[in-house]
């Protein structure tokens, strides 16, 4: 039967006047009260008639004194007046409210089903206070639906001995006396050796106690008889983690996420939980079958977005986001457009990506992050004039990315920009982008520039590398930044000198000179990464400077 996912919680508040009536008045000085709403049915109607019979079979077992049921009309008026239907099973939130709205400290929660041979009933009673605790009760069947339901009647009323110990422990975990709480639990599981809802009070004592061994212990046999005992499954989770026991981490972890597959947030945790371990995929099957379970939920496809991505199924991550925001438009936020352009990225779709980010600047022009999403699509797409404009306007619409002026930088060296790729940088550090972001590019447009010198002979290459070289070392001091523009300062020198020779110009002695004395300055330093190659440039600077020295004489009258 299709799980159904919402918001759960009557409307108590509409409810308050019904509260006093005198159906309920009625009831008043007398045993505690258990509540028997409809229970989970293929067959709305069988759940409906299988809870009266329910109700009608534990009121003939027992004595109003000791127990009151909450009779059929009470649910349901109070269903009518919150406005839910009165033939459907509730969500665990609306059937935790509606039996605080009716005053029972318990109700029953469970499906039933026809079988071949007659009737078949799964049930849990759970205590009000807290909906996480529950006792799984035996599974009854008989040829008559009456008959299973006295079973049921007989299983609530056993089930129930462990109840005024288990308070007793809760009360004692309360205050802090966790040894107290041990031994009122234990004594309500004397009564009743299957008592899951005083367990997982003992559980809490053990908690309180420091007595992990023991924790370990009692939540693993409650687990064992019922593998969906949130309180059970939360502490050991709790223990296993502080243990580094990732792998009954996760087994944990995935029965707390399928142990009740209506509470989104349980199953968020629990999905998170995974992730946060490295195990993101570890969820991947899980929600799989959950979106299977409830096609078109918002909410479990909004967390499966999530899961998806953490995993890097960006396949998955794709089909379901686009399906989540057909279901709810409000979630197709920026962030929302930002990912999805990230996915396609990742699963090399460059153009894609360019598209979604085309669309949700559409509809959040000023969103810097998109901007920055749409310049890194396009740029990967091959379209480097667009993916420049979009970087610029990626900076302009936040200043302080350093992401922005880093591609933007890298798409001008793309389009052989060089001034424009200093500039870009420059002003990445006016505006207080981190210089030790910056100073890399540089190097890296140093380097290039002075291997590219250094097979074209065009000092042309070896100026834009010392130009790259001295911003990089600006930014950032390097011993590689100091290497390569010694290194390149005397090659500049080199071809200067020579062609000055040959044109008799004084403006290339200068630059020369120039050259010589800047390699000679830089050199030392570089030779901590590169000694042998620095040594061989600082023993050939004098070897030139005598000459160049004549140039500057003859040449600069």
């Amino acid at each position: 039967m299709k799980t159904r996912l919402r918001n759960s919680g009557l409307l108590l508040t509409t409810l308050v006047a019904f509260a006093a009536s005198p159906v309920l008045a009625q009831s008043g000085k007398t045993g505690e009260r258990v509540m028997i709403p409809p229970l989970q049915s293929s067959d709305k109607p069988l759940g409906v008639q299988a809870a009266e019979a329910i109700r009608s079979q534990l009121s003939k077992q027992t004595k109003i004194p000791d127990l009151v049921v909450v009779p059929r009309a009470d649910i349901d008026n109070a269903l009518k007046s919150s406005g839910y239907k009165t033939d459907e099973a509730l969500l665990p939130g609306d059937a935790k409210a509606l039996a605080t709205l009716v005053r029972a400290p318990q109700y029953l929660s469970g499906t039933v089903t026809k079988t071949p041979t007659g009737y078949k009933i799964d049930s849990r009673l759970i205590i009000s206070r807290d909906m996480t605790r529950g006792q799984i009760l035996p599974t009854a069947e008989a040829p008559k639906l009456d008959d299973a339901a006295g079973q049921v009647a007989k299983s609530i009323q056993a089930a129930r001995k462990q109840l005024g110990g288990e308070t007793a422990c809760h009360n004692a975990v309360a205050q802090g006396k966790y040894q107290e709480g041990v031994n009122a639990a234990r004594s309500a599981m004397a009564g009743y050796p299957n008592a899951n809802i005083a367990a997982a009070c003992l559980v809490d004592a053990y908690v309180g106690l420091k007595m992990d061994d023991s924790v370990i212990a009692v939540a693993e046999r409650v687990r064992a008889s019922d593998p969906a005992n949130v309180v059970a499954l939360r502490r050991l989770n709790d223990i296993y983690r502080t243990r580094g026991d990732t792998a009954k981490q996760l087994d944990i972890l995935n029965s707390l996420a399928v142990s009740d597959p209506t509470d989104i947030k349980l199953v968020q945790e629990a999905v998170e939980e995974m992730a946060k371990i490295g195990h993101a995929d570890r969820a991947v099957p899980l929600m799989r079958g959950l979106i299977q379970s409830n096609p078109g939920d918002p909410p479990l496809l909004n967390l499966a977005w999530l899961v998806y991505l953490n995993a890097k199924d960006y396949k998955a991550a794709v089909e379901v986001g686009e399906e989540m925001v057909r279901a709810d438009t409000a979630l197709a936020t920026a962030d929302f457009f930002g990912r999805l352009a990230g996915a396609y990225t990742a699963m090399g779709q460059p153009q894609k990506a360019a598209e979604t980010a085309t669309r949700g600047i559409a509809k959040f022009p000023n969103d810097p992050n998109l901007q920055l999403f749409n310049a890194q699509a396009l740029y990967q797409a091959g379209q480097l004039s667009q993916a420049a404009d979009a970087a610029k306007k990626a900076i302009a619409a936040n200043p302080k990315n350093p992401q922005a002026y880093l591609l933007l930088a890298t798409v001008q060296d793309s389009l052989n920009l060089y001034n424009d790729v200093a500039a870009t940088l420059q002003n990445a550090r006016n505006s207080g982008i981190d210089p030790a972001l910056l100073s890399p590019l540089a190097l890296k447009q140093g380097n290039d520039a002075y291997k590219a010198g250094t097979v074209s002979k065009d000092r042309a290459d070896f100026q834009r590398a010392i130009k790259f070289l001295q911003l990089s070392d600006t930014l950032q001091s390097s011993v590689d930044a100091k290497f390569l523009l010694g290194a390149s300062a005397f090659s500049l020198g080199q071809s200067a000198m020579y062609e000055a020779a040959d044109k008799k110009s004084c403006d290339l002695a200068r630059m020369a000179r120039d050259a010589f004395t800047l390699a000679s300055i830089n050199l030392p330093a570089g030779g901590k990464n590169f000694p042998t190659e620095a040594a061989q440039l600082l023993t050939a600077i004098p070897q030139f400077t005598p000459a160049v020295d004549d140039e500057v004489k003859r040449y600069c009258k």
